[in-house]
């Protein structure tokens, strides 16, 4: 398997600097409050939490650009939203030092996305979100659609990456980027929560997850044969080329139309943590594909990539040379 391990690294090294990407989601902050709990409250029955740190990260679409810098794109361009309040101006000043190209608005009366996050030893106590997820305004959908119109040409591709918190909302908003790409022959790879899927139609890759693709088709995954059907009727109802299905520690399957199911187990050697696993799936397929890797072979590289962020503890990315060493370690046995 030498021919594989040369091939990926050469196209880390080689092809994944040279191409540009465009993300569109909903940007996110992550906040990690750490302590010792040693006692209950003696004014109810809850426990104390004896507060020693706190770190945030980035999330949603803001992790999808993270990402894809870790991986070694040169050139990756955000669009979001996100407020001028404390957490917006941490957000914009993280994404600032990543070198990472911004196109962040902001709409009255919506706070940047924080979820933060209560824990001790690893053990989550409680998780507070602040957000609104009513649809963006229709001027910004305005600004987004002229933007992708009229620079769409000069990217390799464009993820979009929908975490239900408003951007995408109005869901037709996804077609008309699709049709854009489309038009212009970019690739579009999509994650999305959303279970409305006719409008993912022509899209190259939709990536949910098992509990997705659950809510979505109504068919609980209990079993191959559950999975395979799930899978081929999301993909059916989406219309899209591709459907990538993320099972966490349970690996990746693979649906293309009128093609058995292929199955790609975990390559995790421990898991602490998927939170974040989704983006770097995204992210490893999406420079996979643009640089000449079939999807096969870009869902196999992004197993790798994933097995090496689940082994961190948070939202995490991995690096190019991280992904590098990890591809020398491996048998390629699937």
């Amino acid at each position: 398997m030498i021919a594989y391990r040369n091939k990926f690294i050469k196209k880390i090294q080689d092809d994944f600097p040279k191409k540009r990407v465009i993300v569109i989601g909903d940007l996110i902050v992550d906040r990690y409050v750490t302590g010792d709990v040693k006692r209950v409250s003696p004014e109810a029955p809850v426990l104390i939490l004896d507060y020693k740190k706190e770190e945030l990260k980035v999330g949603g679409a803001a992790n999808v650009a993270v990402n894809l810098k870790t991986l070694g794109c040169s050139d990756v361009t955000l669009i979001g939203i996100a407020n001028n309040d404390k957490t917006g101006i941490w957000l914009k000043s993280f994404l600032s030092n990543f070198k990472i190209n911004t196109i962040i608005m902001s709409e009255k009366n919506r706070p940047t996305t924080l979820k933060t996050r209560y824990s001790t030893m690893n053990q989550q106590l409680l998780r507070i979100d602040k957000e609104v997820t009513y649809p963006i305004d229709k001027e910004t959908e305005k600004i987004i659609l002229k933007f992708v119109r009229d620079k769409i040409t000069e990217f390799d591709a464009l993820i979009i990456s929908d975490y239900q918190k408003g951007i995408f909302n109005n869901i037709s908003f996804i077609a008309k980027i699709i049709n854009i790409c489309n038009t212009n022959k970019v690739p579009i790879l999509i994650d999305s929560k959303s279970q409305i899927l006719k409008y993912f139609k022509n899209a190259d890759v939709i990536k949910p997850n098992n509990h997705e693709v659950e809510n979505a088709t109504g068919i609980k995954i209990v079993d191959n044969n559950s999975l395979n059907m799930a899978g081929i009727k999301y993909l059916n109802l989406s219309k899209a080329k591709a459907l990538i299905l993320t099972k966490g520690k349970d690996g990746i399957s693979v649906f293309l139309n009128n093609k058995e199911r292929k199955d790609f187990i975990s390559k995790a050697h421990q898991v602490y943590d998927v939170t974040g696993a989704g983006d770097t799936v995204i992210c490893t397929i999406t420079l996979g594909y643009v640089s000449g890797l079939s999807i096969y072979e870009s869902v196999q590289l992004a197993n790798l990539a994933a097995s090496v962020v689940i082994s961190k503890i948070g939202t995490s990315t991995v690096t190019n040379e991280e992904l590098i060493k990890r591809i020398i370690n491996d048998d390629f046995d699937n």
